[in-house]
């Protein structure tokens, strides 16, 4: 049996009986707190000075930045602008400069502060891309079965103002 320097048992020597008396060897695991599990496609609330907005978006691990409808963040009355930055898209053939605001985005219940980046995505099936700035630090595990089926429909759920 290995001993440590005050001759107690190391880790993986911890023996208990079993129910027929003979030694058995257990091995403690470590506990994870059960991470939450979110769609390639979710319900997000995304908050403002003027109110909030319930958005269907895509959670979309290859984007770098979140990203948000100008429209929408014109009712939500973000801003001022922090900053500008040049950001391609992957619909795009060369790299666009794209103001960045403020925002709180509530992904499955937890709050988010976050810097979302304002286009024009008015004609595209998600008028929010929740990219990995946001999700880097989020702990959730992301499934593309679940949340798949809401792809349908409008983007836009209900507004709250």
């Amino acid at each position: 049996m290995d001993r440590n320097h005050d001759n107690a048992p190391t880790h993986s020597d911890i023996r208990r009986e079993s129910s027929t008396g003979a030694p058995e060897m257990t091995a403690e695991r470590e506990v994870r707190p059960k991470r939450r599990v979110i769609g390639i496609i979710q319900e997000v609330l995304v908050r403002g000075p003027s109110g909030e907005i319930q958005v269907r978006a895509k959670i979309d691990t290859g984007a770098s930045r979140t990203s948000l409808d100008t429209e929408l963040a014109k009712k939500l009355g973000l801003g001022p602008v922090e900053r500008r930055v040049h950001t391609r898209s992957a619909a795009a053939e060369r790299p666009e400069e794209r103001d960045v605001v403020r925002a709180t985005v509530i992904i499955d219940g937890r709050p988010f502060d976050a810097h979302v980046t304002i286009t024009d995505r008015k004609d595209m099936r998600y008028h929010m891309i929740v990219g990995m700035d946001v999700l880097r630090h989020s702990g959730f595990l992301i499934s593309p079965r679940k949340g798949a089926g809401l792809g349908k429909g409008r983007p836009v759920v209900k507004s709250e103002s």
